[in-house]
C-alpha cells in the first residue's frame, strides 16, 4: 500500500482504534500521485457521494501490524471479522468516518423447522432452513467445490498451504465458510469477487464461488499442459545431449576416437611446437604435399578437409554449421578437374558460325584462328575477345556460336550497370546469404572447368563510387589477365581457381567508355553496322524464316499461296524503316508483318474472326511486296535518303560529314551561316568573329570548331581575295541536335562549311568527308572507316574524302563496300579544297 494509507493505519492503532472498514472501489474512483488506484477515500460531500465511490458491502477488519517495504511503500497485516454495510458518513475525513450495519453471524442448520422464515431473526445467531431439497443443493455443491479445490491444489502446490490452514481452523461443513474459502483461491477480476461478497443466500453463494474456483481449475490444467510441453521438449534435449556424451565416453573408452576438444588442442599444439621448433615435434605435411596428384587443387582439398572436420564439432542448430554446410556444398559441387571435350575442326566450326549469322568476316576469322592453334597445340588457353560494333549486329549471339564451333559449354553474363565488386568476386562468408561471384557460379552451372563466358556490356560498368561496393572495373582485371585468373580468388572459396581454361568474350558498343586497364588485357574486334546488301542477305535468310516459324505460317496450311516477303519489299523495309547499323529495327518490322499475316489467314478460314476485320480491309493474299507493304506497317519513316539530295543545289555552307557513333556510321551536314556584321571603330581592322555552335557537340567538337574557324580566317587572309569572316557573327549548326556529338572528325567538314559560306560557293552535293584539321592545314587520321563507307553508301553519296593514313583501312574493306564508291584521300587542305568546290566531272 502506499505510504499515505500506511500512516493513516498507523495512527488509528496507535489511537486506541484498531479497526477500519475494506471497501472495493467502483471503476470510476480517483488516483493517487502515482497514477494508481487511491487507497484511502478523500474528504467526502455532497459532490462526492458514497455509493459513487465504492461498493455498499465491504469487511469489518483489525489492524494488527504495519510494515514498511523496500520498494519504498508498506504492507498492512489485517483480521477480517464480519461483513458489513455502509450506511451513511459520520465525519468526511480524511480519512472519513462511516457508520456500518454489522452482518449478523452467519451459520447453516440443516433441520427441519416448521417456523423458520426466509428473513426472521433469533437474537445474534440467524438458523436457516432448507425448502424441499434446499440441503441437498447445498451439499452437492459444497462437495463440487471441495472436489474441484483437491483438484486445483494436485496440480498447483501453491494451494496446498491455503487448503490445510483451512481444514484445521474452519469447519469445512459450514457451506458458508466453505463458499467463502473457495473464493478467496480465485484470482478473478474484483467485481466477480464482490459479488460473492455480497450474497446472502448460501445456494447463490456457492454457485458464484463455485463458478470461480472451476475456471481456477482450467487455468490451472492449461498451465500444467504448458509447463509438461516445455519439460518435454527440454527432457528430450537433456536426453540426447547425455547420450552423445556417452557415446562420446565410450569411443574414447576403445580407442575408436579421442574428444573433439582434445583433438583440437592437440593439433594446434603440434603446430606451435612445430614453430618453436622443438625437436620432438611432429611436422604437419603442407597441403602441396599432402593432397598432391589429386584431381582436386591441393588448397582446395585442404579446404575441404578442414571444413568436414569442422562440421563434425559443430551443433545442428548452430548458424556456423549452416555456413559450413553451404560452403562445403560449393566447394563439392566445383566441377574440379572436368572439362568438355573439346572440337578442333576448323570446316565444322565455320559451318556453325555461318548457320546464326550473316557477314561478320573478321570475327569468324578470329574465332577458325582459335580453333587452329588449339588443333594444333592441344587446346585454347587465356584468350579474351572484345567484340565492339553497335547495337544489333549479333555481338551477343556471337558467344553461343563461338561455344558450339568450340564443342564447350556456354554462360552468359551482363555487367552492364553493375555496381558492386561482389558479384565478380563474391561475397565474404560472414555475410548473410553470402554465395561466389558469377565466374564461380559459371563452373557450377555449366560442369566444366572451360566453357565459353561472354561477359556483356562491359563499356556500361558501374564505377561503384561512394557506395562501398568498390570498382567492378578492377575486379574484372584479375579475371580477364591470363597471368592472374590461373588462381583467381574468390572471395567466398578463398581457395585458387584456374579459370585459364575458360574463353572469355565480351561486349561493347563503345570502346573509348571501356576503362584503359581492362581494355589493354582485350584483343579488340571491331563489327561494323550492316549495309543495304548485309540486311537484304540476313533478312531473307535468317529473319523471314524465324519470323514465320513463330507466327506458325511455316506448316501446312490450307491456302493456296504461301506466306512470303519479296526482295522488293525486304528492300523497302530496310531503306524505309530500319537505317540503323544493326539489324534490330528489321527483326522486329519482320514479326510485325508476320504477325499481320498470321491474323489475315485466320480471319480468311474463320467466319467468326472475319466479323473482327476492320472497315476496308480487303485482305490482299499473303505475299508481301513493295505494293502492299505500307498496309503492314505503315508509310516509310524515312522518305528520302539525306537532307539534301540532288533535286535542290546545297546552299553555301552546307557541307556533308561522315561520322561514327556507338550507334553505328551516319552522315553528318553541318551548316554554317551569319547573322550579322560586327562593327569596327575607324581605322582599327575588322574584329574577330564570333562562333555559335548549336546541335549537342562534346568539348572535342567545340575545340574544332574553332581549330577550323582560325584555320579557315588564316588561310582567307593568305589568299587575299576578299573574302573574309571578320567582323561577322557565325552560327554553325549540326542538325538532328537531339542526338549527342563529339569527336575530331568532323574538322576539314568544318573548314569546308565556313570556306563555302565567306567564298559563297557551295560545295559538291555527291561529297561527304571526314577527318581531323590541324591548324597548319594537316588532315590527321580518324577512326570508323568502315562505318562512315557503310554511311555513305545507305545515303547515296557516291564519293567520299578520307585522310591519305586511312588508305589502308579502305583498302581492306571488302569489295562490294568499294564497288562504285569514288575515295579520294587527302593529306593537307588543299586536297580537300581541290576536290569540294570543282564540279563534278
Amino acid at each position: 500500500m502506499s505510504r499515505a494509507a500506511a500512516e493513516a493505519l498507523t495512527a488509528e492503532r496507535d489511537a486506541g482504534r484498531p479497526y477500519v472498514g475494506l471497501f472495493l472501489r467502483r471503476d470510476s474512483s480517483g488516483e493517487d500521485e502515482g497514477g494508481r488506484p487511491a487507497e484511502l477515500l478523500a474528504e467526502l460531500g455532497d459532490d462526492r457521494p458514497l455509493d459513487a465511490l465504492v461498493h455498499a458491502t465491504g469487511a469489518f477488519a483489525q489492524i494488527h501490524n504495519v510494515a514498511d517495504t523496500p520498494d519504498g511503500n508498506a504492507q498492512a497485516l489485517v483480521l477480517v471479522h464480519r461483513r458489513v454495510d455502509a450506511e451513511r458518513v459520520v465525519d468526511g475525513g480524511p480519512p472519513p468516518t462511516l457508520a456500518v450495519a454489522h452482518w449478523d453471524r452467519e451459520a447453516w442448520d440443516d433441520q427441519d423447522d416448521d417456523d423458520a422464515g426466509g428473513d426472521a431473526k433469533r437474537g445474534r445467531r440467524r438458523s436457516r432452513k432448507r425448502e424441499a431439497s434446499r440441503g441437498d443443493l447445498v451439499k452437492a455443491l459444497s462437495n463440487e467445490i471441495v472436489a474441484a479445490i483437491r483438484e486445483l491444489v494436485q496440480m498447483n502446490p501453491l494451494y496446498r498451504e491455503h487448503m490445510q490452514y483451512f481444514t484445521q481452523r474452519v469447519d469445512i461443513g459450514d457451506p458458508f465458510k466453505l463458499a467463502d474459502f473457495a473464493a478467496s483461491l480465485a484470482t478473478a477480476p474484483g467485481d466477480e469477487l464482490q459479488t460473492c461478497l455480497e450474497e446472502r443466500d448460501v445456494v447463490a453463494r456457492l454457485r458464484a464461488s463455485l463458478e470461480l474456483v472451476s475456471k481456477e481449475r482450467e487455468l490451472s490444467r492449461l498451465q500444467q499442459e504448458i509447463s509438461s510441453q516445455v519439460e518435454k521438449k527440454l527432457s528430450g534435449q537433456q536426453r540426447t545431449f547425455l547420450l552423445n556424451e556417452q557415446l562420446k565416453t565410450i569411443k574414447k573408452e576403445l580407442g575408436v576416437e579421442t574428444d573433439d576438444k582434445d583433438a583440437l588442442v592437440a593439433k594446434y599444439r603440434r603446430r606451435v611446437d612445430a614453430l618453436e621448433g622443438a625437436a620432438e615435434s611432429e611436422q604437419e605435411a603442407a597441403p602441396e604435399a599432402k593432397w598432391a596428384g589429386g584431381v582436386i587443387p591441393a588448397l582446395a582439398r585442404h579446404a575441404i578437409e578442414e571444413e568436414l572436420a569442422k562440421l563434425a564439432v559443430l551443433e545442428k542448430n548452430s548458424a556456423e554449421f549452416n555456413v559450413t554446410r553451404s560452403y562445403l556444398d560449393w566447394l563439392t559441387a566445383l566441377p574440379w578437374g572436368a572439362a568438355s571435350d573439346e572440337a578442333f575442326d576448323v570446316a565444322a566450326a565455320k559451318s556453325a558460325l555461318d548457320a546464326g549469322h550473316y557477314g561478320m568476316d573478321d570475327v569468324k576469322e578470329r574465332i577458325l584462328e582459335l580453333v587452329a592453334v588449339g588443333s594444333l597445340v592441344g587446346g585454347v588457353r587465356g584468350k579474351i575477345l572484345c567484340l565492339v560494333g553497335p547495337p544489333g549486329t549479333g555481338k551477343t549471339s556471337i558467344g553461343e556460336s563461338v561455344a558450339a564451333a568450340l564443342g564447350r559449354e556456354f554462360y552468359r553474363f551482363s555487367v552492364g550497370g553493375l555496381g558492386d565488386v561482389a558479384e565478380i568476386k563474391g561475397h565474404r562468408r560472414t555475410y548473410v546469404g553470402a554465395m561466389p561471384g558469377k565466374p564461380i557460379q559459371c563452373l557450377k552451372q555449366t560442369r566444366a572447368m572451360n566453357p565459353v563466358i561472354l561477359i556483356d556490356e562491359v563499356d556500361k560498368l558501374g564505377r561503384g563510387g561512394g557506395s562501398g561496393g568498390g570498382d567492378p572495373a578492377s575486379a574484372l582485371l584479375e579475371l580477364l589477365d591470363p597471368s592472374q585468373n590461373a588462381t583467381f580468388l574468390d572471395h567466398y572459396l578463398d581457395v585458387p581457381v584456374d579459370l585459364s581454361r575458360c574463353l572469355f568474350v565480351c561486349t561493347a558498343n563503345d570502346e573509348s567508355t571501356i576503362p584503359g586497364p581492362l581494355l589493354d588485357r582485350m584483343e579488340v574486334v571491331r563489327l561494323a553496322g550492316y549495309d543495304l546488301r548485309d540486311k537484304l542477305a540476313i533478312a531473307r535468310d535468317h529473319l523471314v524464316p524465324r519470323a514465320l516459324k513463330e507466327a506458325g505460317l511455316d506448316g501446312d496450311l490450307e491456302i493456296e499461296d504461301r506466306p512470303r516477303f519479296t526482295d522488293a519489299a525486304l528492300e523497302a523495309l530496310a531503306k524505309g524503316h530500319a537505317r540503323e547499323a544493326g539489324v534490330r529495327n528489321l527483326q522486329k518490322l519482320v514479326e510485325k508483318v508476320a504477325r499481320k499475316l498470321a491474323l489475315r489467314v485466320v480471319r480468311d478460314g474463320d467466319a467468326a474472326a472475319e466479323a473482327t476485320r476492320p472497315e476496308g480491309d480487303t485482305g490482299g493474299g499473303y505475299v508481301v511486296d513493295e505494293a502492299n507493304l505500307d498496309d503492314f506497317v505503315g508509310p516509310p519513316r524515312f522518305s528520302k535518303d539525306r537532307l539534301y539530295d540532288g533535286s535542290v543545289d546545297t546552299p553555301p555552307g552546307v557541307v556533308a560529314g561522315l561520322a561514327w557513333t556507338s550507334m553505328g556510321g551516319a552522315t553528318l551536314y553541318v551548316e554554317a551561316t551569319k547573322l550579322g556584321g560586327l562593327s569596327a571603330e575607324e581605322g582599327k581592322p575588322l574584329p574577330a568573329p564570333r562562333l555559335t555552335t548549336t546541335g549537342q557537340l562534346g568539348g572535342v567538337m567545340e575545340e574544332s570548331s574553332r581549330v577550323a574557324l582560325n584555320y579557315v580566317r588564316g588561310r582567307l587572309f593568305r589568299e587575299d581575295s576578299g573574302a573574309t569572316l571578320d567582323g561577322s557573327d557565325l552560327h554553325v549548326h549540326f542538325p538532328d541536335g537531339a542526338t549527342p556529338k563529339d569527336g575530331p572528325s568532323a574538322g576539314v567538314t568544318l573548314a569546308t562549311a565556313l570556306l563555302s559560306l565567306a567564298s559563297g560557293i557551295p560545295a559538291r552535293q555527291d561529297l561527304a568527308m571526314t577527318g581531323e584539321i590541324s591548324l597548319t592545314g594537316k588532315v590527321l587520321p580518324v577512326g570508323g572507316i568502315k562505318e562512315k563507307v557503310i554511311a555513305a553508301r545507305r545515303a547515296n553519296i557516291p564519293a567520299v574524302i578520307l585522310p591519305a593514313e586511312n588508305r589502308k583501312d579502305f583498302d581492306e574493306l571488302p569489295d562490294y563496300l568499294k564497288d562504285g564508291m569514288e575515295a579520294h584521300f587527302a593529306t593537307t587542305y588543299d586536297d580537300v579544297f581541290d576536290l569540294a568546290f570543282k564540279t563534278e566531272g
